[in-house]
């Protein structure tokens, strides 16, 4: 096995089981940003403390709290280009949510939910997480819990810009 799925694997098993664990494979020079929401503010950590209860639920295993539980499952890693000779890693991922009461504060009607995902990570000299950005496919999952977002096919022959706009 790699480094880089190694790493990856490293990862996804300690975020899906262990809080303190996923926390310490980051440095204590930091920062998170995951673009699950778009409000940058409250989706960035830049201390362990401000990481560890944005982590937490992933690791969750009680049924009943309304947290959920979570699941992902690494589909590919590649190792690239890092900073200052150092490597980074790309992950790819599917998540799936059972249990949730709330996704993004929708209700999910008790649904299974499951979209797609990237992470970037990149390493320090000692293998650390120094930086971390994610990316979630929300589209679908909001799709399916009822919200009308349109995902126009553009690239089809013919398409018309122009329904997407409201007389």
């Amino acid at each position: 096995m790699s480094k880089h799925e190694e790493h990856a694997r490293r990862w996804i098993t300690a975020l899906t089981t262990d809080t303190a664990a996923t926390v310490a494979l980051y440095a204590d020079d930091l920062v998170y940003d995951d673009h699950a929401d778009s409000d940058h503010v409250t989706d960035t950590a830049i201390t362990k403390d401000e990481l560890a209860p944005k982590l937490a639920p992933y690791a969750n295993t009680d049924t009943a709290n309304g947290v959920g539980l979570h699941s992902f499952e690494i589909t590919d890693s590649f190792p690239v280009a890092g900073v200052a000779g150092n490597p980074a890693v790309v992950i790819l991922w599917n998540w799936t949510g059972t249990g949730l009461e709330t996704y993004k504060g929708v209700p999910t009607q008790g649904k299974t939910l499951s979209t797609r995902g990237i992470t970037w990570h990149q390493l320090d000299s000692d293998g650390q997480i120094v930086r971390e950005t994610t990316y979630w496919n929300d589209t679908p999952v909001l799709q399916e819990l009822g919200i009308p977002i349109i995902t126009p096919e553009y690239w089809v022959e013919g398409f018309d810009p122009s329904v997407l706009v409201g007389s």
